[in-house]
């Protein structure tokens, strides 16, 4: 696999060691970042960011009651990781909420973008059915705003939840969504269920493409399971077949080389 330039910027690399210091310092979790590839090429096309507990004194430390969410540490931890990876590589945050939308998110991520000097192009937010199903401005506007600066709006957890194709009608007719992502258990490999799921992914992946929208699936696990995906024209994903979870540091090495463009004399 070829290596891509990443930027060398030394502001940005003391952005995201403060953030992860801060993450560090409040004991709540720190990220890792699960490799996204263009299912066609096996390309990199960006990353999923995952959080993990942190580890203090020989424990985990769990985030404790009455503190903030999970999606709020996630955005502040998230973008200033979009801003040390190359422009074309999108990173996707899972905004874990149960309710609707959250009314405070766009002030979040507003706070959050500033901060970083990330642009809002370089992020995917992952929402769950239960967070898009609410009928109310709230969830128009804030949809709307963020499809506006060019945040990427992905609706996840399809094809296990009770997702109504009426609520995925409106929410593509109203611009309101980008992309669709497979759940990791339509891919199980279980001799009951494959065949069942193996045509909800086929369909969803058909649906998606004619809506426009980029389809992406979790738990590519298998060789098996990378060709079926290929095959239906499953067009991002991720899995352990493709590449492990890894901490920041580890995953630029992994998949990009530093810029040397400034020793060239």
């Amino acid at each position: 696999m070829t290596t891509e330039p990443v930027s060398a910027d030394p502001l940005k690399r003391r952005v995201i060691r403060s953030g992860l210091l801060r993450a560090e310092d409040r004991n709540t979790t720190v990220p890792t970042l699960a490799p996204r590839f263009k299912l066609s090429t096996l390309t990199l096309a960006g990353a999923d960011m995952q959080s993990e507990p942190v580890l203090s004194a020989g424990r985990t430390t769990m985030r404790r009651k009455h503190r903030e969410p999970a999606w709020t540490t996630m955005l502040a931890q998230g973008c200033p990781v979009a801003a040390t990876l190359p422009a074309h590589c999108r990173l996707a945050l899972p905004i874990e909420h149960m309710d609707a939308i959250p009314e405070d998110l766009i002030l979040q991520l507003t706070a959050a973008l500033s901060e970083s000097g990330v642009s809002a192009e370089r992020l995917d937010l992952e929402f769950s059915e239960s967070s898009l199903t609410a009928d109310s401005d709230t969830l128009y506007y804030s949809l709307a705003a963020l499809r506006d600066v060019g945040v990427g709006l992905v609706l996840s957890g399809l094809g296990t939840g009770v997702t109504s194709l009426t609520l995925l009608r409106d929410r593509v007719l109203g611009g309101l969504l980008t992309g669709l992502k497979l759940d990791r258990l339509l891919l199980l490999r279980d001799p009951m269920h494959a065949e069942a799921g193996h045509v909800l992914a086929r369909t969803i992946v058909k649906l998606g493409g004619d809506f426009g929208l980029t389809t992406r699936a979790d738990g590519i696990d298998t060789q098996e399971t990378l060709a079926f995906l290929q095959d239906i024209g499953c067009q991002e994903g991720r899995g352990s077949v493709l590449g492990k979870p890894q901490t920041l540091p580890l995953f630029v090495s992994s998949y990009f080389q530093p810029d040397r463009s400034r020793r060239q004399s």
